[in-house]
C-alpha cells in the first residue's frame, strides 16, 4: 500500500475512533510515520491497538475475561481484576486471553510478530525499525481499530457453554455477544449439554438457551424445533437417561398459544398421548396433573380441552376409588370452569362426593 493511501486511511480511522485515547495514540503515529521516526510509529500504533483490544475486553465484561484467562492460563494463581493488569507487564499473556475469547480480527501469530517489534523499537539497542516494518503493523494496527469496541463478538460458542455451567445466569450478559453466524451452534451445544446431563448445574442453561432463542431466526429455530420434537419422542420412550419428558418441556420456549405451529402442534400431540396411556393404565400421578396443568397454558384451546378431558377422567376415578383429599375440591372447581355448559352437572356429583368426605 503506498504511503499516501495508508496515511489516507490512518487519517479516516482518526476521525472515526471512539475512543480518545486511541485516537491519540494513532494521530501520534501518523506523525511519527510521517517524519520517518519508523520506530516511534510502531510503538505509538502498538499502544493504540492495545488501548483499543482492552476496550473491547471491557465490553465484553471482565467476568468473562477472567473466565479466558483462566481457561488459558490455568496454573497461574494470580488472576487479573482487570485487562489492563496484563498490559505492560506482561502484553503475550493479554493478546493470549484475547485469542482464547475468539474475538481478535488478526490472526494473535502477527499481533505477536508485532509486540516483539514494538518491544524492539522502544530500545535504542536493538534492531532499528525499518519503514517496510512500520508500513506493515501500521496497517494491522488499522485492521483491529477500525471496528468500534462496542460491536465486538464473540465467535467461541463453545466458551458460552462452559462459562454458563461454571457461572450460572451470569452467562446470560455475553449471549448478545456471540456472533450472530455462531448462534444456531451456540444453542445447540446448549441444548446438547443439557439433554445429555441431569446434573443441577446444568440447569443454569435454561435461562441462556431462552435468550440464544429471543436471537435466531425463524428458519433456525425450526431446525432446533425439529431436534426438540425427536428429543421428546425419545424421553417419552425412556429413551434420555438423562432428562424426562417434564424437564424438556420446560426447556422449550413455547410459541402464544393463539397461534398454529407445526412442531408445537406434533409435540402437543405426543404429551397429550402419555397423558392418556398413564389415564389407561392407572399410572397417571399427582405430579403428572401439575404437568398437565403447567402445559395447559401453554396449549392452544384444542389442545386444552384434550387436557381438561383427562384431568376430568382422572378425578372422577378418583372419586370413585375414594381416593382423594380436600385440595381435589378446588381442582374439581376449576375442571368444571374450564368445561362446556353441558357437562358441568358431573362436578356437582364430584364436589358432593367431596364434601360429604371433608
Amino acid at each position: 500500500m503506498p504511503d499516501e493511501d495508508l496515511l489516507q486511511r490512518f487519517e479516516a480511522v482518526v476521525q472515526s475512533a471512539r475512543e480518545p485515547v486511541v485516537r491519540r495514540y494513532l494521530e501520534e503515529a501518523s506523525k511519527c510515520f510521517k517524519v520517518g521516526a519508523y520506530a516511534a510509529a510502531i510503538v505509538m500504533a502498538w499502544s493504540a491497538t492495545v488501548a483499543h483490544l482492552m476496550d473491547e475486553a471491557e465490553h465484553i465484561g471482565v467476568e468473562v475475561f477472567q473466565y479466558g484467562f483462566r481457561q488459558e492460563y490455568p496454573d497461574r494463581k494470580k488472576i487479573p481484576g482487570k485487562p489492563e493488569e496484563l498490559v505492560g507487564d506482561d502484553d503475550r499473556a493479554f493478546v493470549q486471553v484475547c485469542k482464547q475469547m475468539r474475538f481478535l480480527q488478526v490472526k494473535s501469530e502477527d499481533l505477536h510478530r508485532f509486540r516483539e517489534c514494538r518491544n524492539q523499537s522502544a530500545h535504542p539497542n536493538s534492531k532499528t525499525a525499518c519503514k517496510h516494518d512500520a508500513r506493515q503493523f501500521l496497517h494491522l494496527c488499522l485492521t483491529v481499530v477500525r471496528r468500534p469496541a462496542e460491536s465486538v463478538r464473540i465467535l467461541d460458542d463453545t466458551l458460552l457453554v462452559d462459562y454458563a455451567l461454571r457461572s450460572g445466569s451470569s452467562a446470560e450478559t455475553i449471549v448478545s455477544l456471540v456472533h450472530p453466524n455462531y448462534r444456531v451452534s451456540a444453542a445447540n451445544k446448549l441444548m446438547e449439554a443439557y439433554l445429555n446431563n441431569s446434573g443441577p448445574e446444568y440447569d443454569a442453561l435454561v435461562g441462556v438457551w431462552y435468550r440464544v432463542w429471543d436471537l435466531l431466526t425463524e428458519t433456525d429455530r425450526n431446525v432446533l424445533w425439529h431436534k426438540l420434537a425427536t428429543e421428546v419422542v425419545r424421553a417419552l420412550k425412556g429413551r434420555n437417561e438423562h432428562r424426562n419428558c417434564e424437564e424438556i418441556a420446560r426447556f422449550i420456549v413455547w410459541p402464544p398459544p393463539v397461534q398454529r405451529h407445526l412442531y408445537r402442534d406434533f409435540i402437543a400431540g405426543q404429551y397429550i398421548r402419555d397423558l392418556k396411556r398413564k389415564i389407561a393404565d392407572d399410572s397417571f400421578s399427582s405430579e403428572d396433573k401439575e404437568f398437565a396443568l403447567w402445559l395447559y397454558d401453554k396449549l392452544p384451546e384444542e389442545f386444552q380441552r384434550k387436557v381438561v378431558h383427562l384431568c376430568t377422567r382422572w378425578l372422577v376415578g378418583r372419586v370413585k376409588r375414594g381416593n382423594f383429599d380436600g385440595a381435589d375440591l378446588d381442582f374439581n372447581a376449576w375442571l368444571q370452569e374450564q368445561s362446556p355448559q353441558n357437562q358441568r352437572a358431573r362436578f356437582q356429583v364430584v364436589r358432593a362426593a367431596i364434601i360429604r368426605r371433608y
